[in-house]
């Protein structure tokens, strides 16, 4: 059924709203029909965040109408009211409370409607929750505390939770709007969340917002692109093309060379990284690799192929049971952070903004927190100089904020990864350990941060680096990695013009 044949459930006109500064939406119309999945696409930046926030009550729009789906204005001052008109939001960051069990988490602040003469009814919340999960499909135990379950099993919870509301407070088609849900996600989870969708969507709008593309357009009935807070254009899911998509969402078309193959250069002959015979019990096993100066390495691997654990091994963060890891030629002793920050290495976690970045501090604050030391004049840090190093490492990494004391928080995820690599090599890194650089980034800010990675092998840093995609992996890198049950199994050489295909490793990998 086309969106002609639907009903609204809500109704979005001319909604405007107005930073110092900035425009951040500028009369933007946006309608929700019922039972349908719309993704909601554009640039770090374009309005989408904004958009949503207005929709769940968080931000009051400057100028504009919103009108529920018998056309009555109505007018969303909080979460709460917005919760009321079946309207709900699963953040990214995800809003459950860890040490509290699924239960208490799923019916938070509405403990009274399981009270019975005076007293809380813990057998009818129990056979509720049971109930509510079993909506989108899962069988757990509700008493498990939700710091006990996957990421993955808690965006269900959240998902729940916003049906049950939307139940309770009698709204037939509620609106669930999910922020990048499968950033977390393995494949085999994301497969599942997007059957479950499926499902829900025979009594549920689904809003989408993602940075993965391909997602969108096999999961959306329409797709809605924002750009510098203003409508652009809506397509069907079906007629809709990724290029197409792109370009509309950044105002030009792609190269050919995505990855900018054709700045790819030779690493220079000395060792930059040794690892010898290095082993974690049950994990990986006898492990012998190099990195040479400016040499992009990538690891490859299913996950539980033990990638991840040679990297936290060569970052400090975890001990290898045997082996050696050296730099330059000089053994670092495992287990360490510290010793391996002092002697060169640097790490962009997956998680930039829980492990990257002190998001309440400001973007000078971030890439100076390194270098502190170097800063000083007289044993007192000098703010002329914590200027003039800020400044000149937001020009090289190019990264956009309205002032030095910006918060973090308020940046783009585009500009808050270019902010962590600055604040690397302010420290004067030798080699950078990459964990999924581009995860939750959109394709404008990929190609910028695809530009820097470039640059940076040019000047001589080198990189080990596990990427989104293999199509990445093999665009980045001069050599990979191939990793299964904890072992090496294959070394393959990507030089420019002659990239092995994803079909070439995927049967190494599997």
């Amino acid at each position: 059924m086309t969106t002609l044949h639907k009903k609204p459930v809500l109704t979005l006109a001319h909604i405007t709203k107005v930073y110092p500064g900035v425009v951040a939406l500028d009369s933007v119309d946006f309608t929700v029909y019922e039972q349908e999945v719309i993704g909601l696409v554009g640039e770090n930046g374009a309005g989408k965040s904004t958009l949503m926030k207005v929709m769940i009550g968080l931000v009051q729009p400057d100028d504009g109408t919103i009108a529920a789906s018998k056309g009555d204005l109505i007018l969303l001052k909080d979460p709460s009211t917005a919760i009321r008109y079946g309207i709900g939001m699963v953040f990214q960051e995800g809003s459950l409370i860890p040490n509290l069990s699924i239960m208490e988490n799923l019916f938070l602040c509405h403990e009274q409607e399981f009270q019975h003469a005076g007293f809380l009814s813990k057998r009818t919340m129990r056979k509720e929750a049971k109930r509510v999960l079993e909506q989108v499909n899962i069988h757990i135990n509700v008493n498990t505390t939700v710091d006990e379950i996957s990421p993955a099993m808690r965006q269900m919870i959240e998902i729940a939770r916003l049906l049950w509301l939307s139940q309770l407070y009698k709204q037939a088609n509620p609106i669930l709007i999910l922020d990048e849900p499968t950033t977390v996600l393995t494949d085999s989870e994301r497969d599942t969340l997007f059957a479950i969708l499926d499902d829900i969507k025979q009594h549920t709008s689904v809003i989408l917002i993602s940075h993965r593309l391909q997602e969108i357009v096999d999961n959306s009935d329409r797709i809605v692109i924002l750009k510098d807070g203003k409508n652009v254009t809506e397509m069907a899911g079906s007629d809709a093309d990724i290029e197409e998509i792109e370009h509309l969402m950044v105002g030009h078309t792609f190269s050919a060379d995505r990855y900018l193959e054709g700045e790819q250069r030779a690493p220079g002959k000395e060792e930059c990284l040794g690892v010898r015979n290095l082993s974690k019990n049950g994990v990986f096993d006898a492990l012998d690799f190099t990195v040479r100066a400016g040499e992009i390495v990538s690891l490859v691997g299913l996950v539980g192929s033990g990638k991840e654990a040679v990297c936290q091994c060569i970052n400090g963060l975890e001990k290898a049971d045997t082996g050696e890891i050296f730099l330059d030629g000089k053994k670092l002793p495992g287990g360490s952070p510290g010793n391996a920050v002092g002697a060169g290495i640097g790490h962009i976690p997956i998680d930039r903004r829980e492990e990257g970045l002190a998001t309440t501090l400001g973007v000078q604050e971030n890439i100076n927190l390194l270098v502190l030391r170097r800063l000083k004049r007289a044993g007192i840090i000098s703010p002329l100089l914590e200027q003039k190093n800020a400044r000149h490492w937001i020009g090289e990494c190019q990264i956009k904020t309205p002032s030095l004391s910006t918060l973090c928080a308020n940046l783009s995820g585009g500009n808050q990864q270019k902010i962590v690599i600055a604040k690397w090599l302010s420290s004067r890194v030798r080699l950078l350990v990459l964990d999924h650089p581009t995860r939750g980034v959109d394709v404008g800010a990929k190609e910028e941060i695809y530009k820097l990675i470039r640059q940076l092998a040019k000047d001589g840093i080198s990189m080990v680096i596990m990427c989104d995609t293999l199509e990445e992996d093999i665009g980045l890198s001069n050599r990979m990695l191939i990793m299964k049950d904890g072992r090496l199994v294959k070394e393959v050489a990507c030089p420019p013009n002659q990239k092995p295909s994803p079909g070439d490793i995927i049967e190494f990998i599997v």
